[in-house]
């Protein structure tokens, strides 16, 4: 051990080894009879921490115990008011419901209908809590729709007494909930409208474990999820003994609490009344808190207390261990001092110790004849400063600076009065007391190492330079295959980084490197012997490769850019493979060319000879049929109108009408075959512009109406308020008309027509749904094709071209959208199609555009289709 001495204590320093060995043990004996005392101390002290520790866990358990029991509590409470919160949405969905209804059938005083009323009751028992809806009269029996019990009445006056207008009918089996609002049936007479609410589908389902339940005011259970026979009972009082008035308060105010059944198990329920109705809200579980966290916490803190306990154990077991080796290890440490110092002397190092508070360095005698002095001392950091070199002065200081943060110490100097070169290292070495900081070390002689390295760094610059101006690569490898020397053509080639190679990589590391840049290896084609072969580069470019083994067992690689070799060879075989190929397919084209024109020849013919048919059918059927047609149309209404005189016998009014009316029937039918035929062809021009689909909707049902009125079909639109969309109006008219047409003349008298409208995610829906005959489900596939009629008695008994769905279906897909149809035969049909807010509408060539959709020759607006599909 080499103790630091201050400047003024040299003599201290060059004190003989045998005193200090003395004073060392009996600083060492000292110390061993002052630590006799420590284990007893130690073991009072360990035995007071852990009574103070474990009175302190004991304290800390039952503290979480009592906050477990509070967290239970207040998250039942919660359960308790999320559900009460629940069952009051849905009561209110049901009440909003029942109130809208009763002023609807308040306000419709006149016309109030039966078949009205029974679409509203029946309306309100689609909901899900509903099983029953009726309406009472004071004059008249009670129109109901779905099930009710006999006590009907005095459930309505029960709920009319109640604010809430809801009343729990827990007397009976099963038990409900009655929900009733009075209904103005005249200026004197008032009913009552009058629900059948189920309680159990009130009570969402829980995934949680625990148990819900709807009570009335007095605590009487009406329903539980999970389903219990609790019907009618005072659930709190028979379960845990609560009071129905206490259970009441703790309702109103929210809360919960814990208790044991009959059955001694502990629950814990949380309750929760209603805000707007007469009903409380019940949640139960069957542990009063957490018991696997419980049992966590408990084991966590027995554990917390074991851990000191073990501890202090340990470190007395250790501490008298250590006691009883201290003494013979205090002698060992004077041995291996001086062996220490021999050894230093004999391999020409030194030892150095540099207290850096007091700048005072300590060097021993071999370190000191290293600098020219004749024996260890202690010097100022000054003074030893001075025996260095000029330039290695500074560098000597800020490696001590730097190594005072914790870094080590290494850096190489030149001693001014001697031609030596040291090198120096050390670590800091913290004072017993850590009172004072200082630097220990050695220092050895590298004078040889110096020399030895100049020589080999000037052979190296001059054996690098050589390899950096050749134009080939080259690498060489030791008798070991590691890494020695390479210039820069190897890095080049192989695209190597700057930094990556360095000396004692392996062959197979920089094997494995290069590699990437390397497409594929061939065998040399100019004949060498072994070792030689080409590299082809994923860059493009070739290297004639070849390896030679040196007298030591090494290798040398050396490798020359045959690129340009290469791309002669490639250009010279790619020119004659061309050659060849091109003579084969200018033959192959010459033929296929001749083939092609012929076969394009006769289709030319064929498509320009049926083109010019079409052509020529449309052409006379739009100028043959439509003008007389419109002279018959227009003579028969003036006739029908008798505007020149009676035409004498009835029997003549009625054939004119039937003559009008067929004339009229075959030019729409001669309209829906030229529109189908532009679709077709691509000529359907479209002129889309903003509109509102309600607009679109209510002009239609002012054309429909009238026809609806004739077979008493009620004829209505329903949907809220539809957002604006780019269509072209009259082609959504006719599609509208079409549909709505096809729904009254398939609907018997009596039934309805209902046109609905809903906002989609990007754009509308439109529908018309329709109570008629229905269409077979095996021939919903075949509507929307052109022509195509369901064959079938109610069918043919209707005027029709087969033409309106497909033409109807045809105009919707132009907008970019689609259309829908479902039905059950004998229920009715609805018909749905969505419409973009953007149309994507696909236009027609505008040069060959003929006449616009929906108007005949004397200019006269479209009127809708009829489709024979049933």
């Amino acid at each position: 051990m080499i103790r630091s001495r201050e400047a003024s204590g040299a003599r201290q320093g060059r004190a003989s080894s045998p005193r200090r060995a003395k004073r060392a043990a009996r600083q060492g004996a000292h110390d061993a009879d002052g630590e006799t005392l420590r284990p007893t101390t130690v073991l009072l002290a360990v035995g007071a921490f852990v009574a103070v520790f474990a009175l302190l866990i004991a304290v800390k358990l039952n503290q979480e115990h009592e906050a477990a029991l509070s967290t239970a509590l207040d998250t039942q409470a919660r359960s308790a008011a999320f559900l009460a919160e629940r069952v009051s949405s849905r009561l209110g969905e049901t009440r909003g419901a029942l109130a809208l209804t009763a002023g609807e059938l308040s306000l419709v005083r006149s016309g109030r209908s039966q078949a009205l009323i029974g679409d509203r009751l029946e309306a309100l028992t689609r909901s899900g809590y509903v099983t029953g809806a009726a309406l009472l009269t004071p004059s008249a029996d009670p129109q109901i729709a779905g099930d009710f019990p006999e006590s009907l009445s005095a459930a309505a006056d029960a709920a009319l007494a109640d604010p809430s207008g809801l009343a729990a009918m827990v007397d009976e089996a099963p038990v409900w909930i009655a929900a009733a609002a009075p209904v103005r049936l005249s200026e004197n007479a008032v009913g009552a409208l009058v629900l059948r609410i189920d309680p159990s589908a009130l009570l969402p389902e829980r995934g949680d474990g625990q148990m819900s339940i709807l009570t009335d005011q007095s605590g009487r259970a009406l329903a539980s999820h999970p389903p219990a026979n609790l019907a009618g009972a005072p659930y709190a009082a028979s379960q845990i003994g609560l009071e129905p008035a206490r259970a009441a308060v703790l309702a109103r105010n929210g809360g919960a609490l814990s208790g044991e059944d009959r059955n001694g198990v502990e629950h814990v329920l949380g309750l929760a009344a209603l805000p707007d109705a007469p009903l409380q809200t019940y949640t139960l579980t069957n542990s009063s808190m957490d018991a696997a966290a419980w049992r966590r916490t408990v084991v966590f803190y027995l554990l917390l207390g074991l851990g000191p306990l073990i501890v202090a154990v340990g470190l007395c077991a250790l501490l008298l261990h250590h006691m009883s080796k201290l003494r013979a290890t205090k002698v060992q440490l004077a041995d291996s001092e001086r062996r220490f110092r021999l050894a230093i002397e004999g391999a020409r190092c030194g030892v150095w110790d540099w207290d850096i508070d007091n700048d005072a360095v300590y060097i021993t005698d071999s370190m000191a004849r290293m600098l020219g002095r004749t024996a260890g001392e202690s010097l100022s950091g000054a003074l030893f400063l001075g025996l260095l070199s000029n330039d290695d002065r500074g560098k000597l200081r800020t490696a001590l600076n730097s190594a005072d943060d914790g870094e080590p110490l290494d850096v190489e100097i030149r001693a001014s009065q001697v031609p030596v070169w040291m090198q120096m290292r050390g670590r800091p070495f913290p004072s017993p007391d850590g009172s004072g900081r200082r630097m220990v070390g050695v220092a050895i002689d590298i004078t040889e190492r110096k020399g030895a390295q100049a020589r080999v760094a000037a052979a190296e610059t001059r054996l690098r330079a050589a390899l950096e101006s050749m134009t080939e690569s080259f690498v060489l490898w030791d008798s070991r295959r590691r890494l020695v020397l390479w210039n820069r053509k190897f890095r080049e080639f192989f695209g190597f980084p700057d930094g990556q190679l360095k000396p004692g990589i392996s062959y197979n590391a920089v094997e494995a490197a290069a590699g990437r840049a390397i497409f594929a290896a061939h065998a040399s084609s100019y004949g060498e012997t072994e070792g030689a072969f080409e590299l082809e580069l994923k860059d493009g470019r070739w290297l004639h490769y070849s390896e030679r083994r040196t007298a030591e067992g090494g290798l040398v690689s050396v490798g020359a850019d045959i690129t340009a070799l290469k791309d002669q060879e490639q250009t010279l075989v790619r020119s004659e493979s061309d050659l060849k190929q091109t003579v084969l397919d200018l033959e192959l084209s010459r033929e296929q060319i001749q083939e092609l024109a012929t076969k394009y020849e006769q289709e030319k013919i064929r498509a320009e000879e049926a083109n010019r048919s079409k052509s020529e059918f449309l052409a006379n059927m739009s100028h043959e049929l439509r003008t007389p047609l419109n002279a018959i149309n227009g003579f028969s209404e003036i006739m029908l109108q008798e505007m020149f005189g009676p035409l004498g016998d009835e029997k003549y009014k009625g054939y004119v009408g039937d003559i009008l009316s067929s004339g009229q029937h075959l030019l729409s039918l001669i309209n829906d075959i030229l529109d189908m035929s532009k679709i077709e062809a691509g000529k359907m021009n479209l002129q889309p512009e903003m509109v509102l689909p309600g607009d679109l909707i209510e002009q239609c049902l002012r054309l429909m109406r009238a026809r609806a009125e004739e077979k008493q079909i009620m004829l209505r639109a329903e949907g809220a308020d539809l957002p604006e969309i780019e269509a072209d109006p009259r082609a959504i008219k006719q599609v509208l008309l079409n549909l709505m047409s096809n729904a009254v003349k398939f609907t018997p008298d009596g039934g309805r027509v209902v046109v609905r409208g809903f906002d989609a995610a990007d754009g509308v829906v439109l529908q018309v749904a329709d109570s008629g005959i229905g269409i077979p489900e095996d021939d919903l596939p075949r509507l929307g094709r052109a022509f195509e009629q369901i064959e079938s008695h109610h069918a043919k008994s209707h005027q029709g071209s087969g033409l309106g769905l497909a033409l109807s279906k045809s105009l919707v897909e132009l907008h970019g959208g689609t259309l829908r149809i479902d039905s059950v035969l004998g229920k009715g049909t609805t018909v749905s199609f969505t419409l973009p807010a953007r149309a994507r509408i696909q236009q027609g060539d505008e040069a060959e555009a003929v006449e616009q959709t929906g108007s005949d020759e004397t200019g006269a607006p479209f009127t809708a289709t009829e489709d024979d599909a049933a």
